[in-house]
Parts: C-alpha cells; sequence; structure tokens
C-alpha cells in the first residue's frame, strides 16, 4: 500500500494538463489566503462534455496543492459540464487517498476554482444564447 506522500507525488509526476490557457473557453481561480497560493483552472468543451482541461498554479505551491490542481482536473475530464460542478473537496482528496486536517484547503481551492471556471462558462453561454435570442 503506498503512503499519501508517495501517491501524491505519483499524481504530480502523471499528471498531464489537456487543455493549453490559450484555447480555453472559461477559466477559474481561487487564491488561499494563508499561503497566498493561487490555482487557476481552465477548460474547454465539446458538447457539453470537459473535452480538455488544465491549471496553473504559483509556482511556490506545496504538492498537496499541485496534486490537488491534477486531481479536480483529472475527476472532471470527460465529464459532462454539470456533473463537473459537483466535483467537490471530499472528491478530491479522496482520489489523492485522503489528506491530513491541515491540508483540505488545498483540495477546497482546487474545488472552488473549478466552480468558478464552469460559473463563467454557463454565463458566456447564456450571455451567447441571449444575444442570437435577440436578433
Amino acid at each position: 500500500m503506498e503512503t499519501k506522500q508517495a501517491v501524491i507525488k505519483k499524481v504530480i509526476e502523471e499528471g498531464k494538463c489537456s487543455c493549453g490557457q490559450a484555447e480555453a473557453m472559461a477559466e477559474g481561480a481561487c487564491t488561499d489566503p494563508d499561503c497566498g497560493d493561487e490555482l487557476s483552472v481552465y477548460f474547454k468543451t465539446e458538447r457539453e462534455l470537459v473535452s480538455g482541461i488544465g491549471f496553473s498554479i504559483t509556482p511556490t505551491a506545496c504538492d498537496v496543492a499541485k496534486a490537488c490542481g491534477y486531481a479536480v482536473i483529472n475527476l472532471a475530464k470527460d465529464k459532462p459540464v454539470m456533473e463537473a460542478y459537483l466535483i467537490g473537496h471530499k472528491e478530491v482528496a479522496a482520489y489523492l487517498g485522503g489528506l491530513a486536517e491541515e491540508n483540505l484547503h488545498c483540495a477546497m481551492m482546487a474545488e472552488l476554482a473549478l466552480k468558478r471556471a464552469i460559473v463563467q462558462y454557463s454565463n458566456a453561454k447564456k450571455e451567447k444564447l441571449k444575444k442570437e435570442l435577440e436578433r
């Protein structure tokens, strides 16, 4: 059985982003007020599925925060957008084999960045539909 630290290192080493920030349709960010780390999640869709997703994080962020970034994008990839919205910090932590209480804020930061990106996507889609209806 792998230790939590080994799981975190493995997730970071094997992590891949499937969407560049420039090609993203939406982006959401969250900054931890205590440590100052900022995590941004960005994604693109195809037929309302998250077809590509990536993240960026403060270079000095801890390994747990980086692993939570990879965890949230792995959990959301290929899911319907609204299903991805339901991903919470508990799922992020479980993906990593559980997190210590003092590290849960990293999973919460990943959850919030994903949710903010999805809200931005939904608002942009709503505005586009509104303009089409006004024609």
